[in-house]
């Protein structure tokens, strides 16, 4: 394999890397499912990514395979598409998680039989 990648860097580590990623973004699209069910916006834009993604291993086999000034500008532009899936993901993660929390406040826990009645003439 030869250095298609910005000219020098070794199309070997580009596939390392994302292939990486992709396991990456499948990990978090189950623990999403997982944590938020299949009907949650986080899943959808998971699974939006993923499909995303395949498209993308698509366009960059075939850019480098033939070597297309064409495909390798539409290979660069989906990835910024992806980029925009993956931070809105991570963005309404942490929103959720955020949310999530002011909803739920984790405060000390009392243990069942322990609590005292608190009456206003006392």
């Amino acid at each position: 394999m030869g250095s298609a990648v910005f000219g020098y860097v070794d199309v070997r580590y580009h596939l390392v890397w994302g292939v990486l990623a992709f396991g990456v973004l499948i990990i978090a699209t189950v623990y999403a499912a997982s944590e938020l069910g299949r009907k949650s916006t986080l899943f959808r834009t998971g699974i939006a990514a993923i499909a995303d993604y395949v498209i993308q291993i698509i366009l960059g086999f075939i850019a480098l395979g033939t070597n297309s000034g064409a495909i390798i500008v539409v290979h660069l532009t989906n990835a910024f598409v992806l980029g925009v899936l993956v931070t809105y993901l991570i963005s309404f993660a942490d929103s959720a998680e955020k949310a999530s929390t002011s909803l739920n406040p984790k405060g000390p826990t009392v243990a069942p039989g322990t609590m005292r009645a608190v009456s206003r003439d006392a």
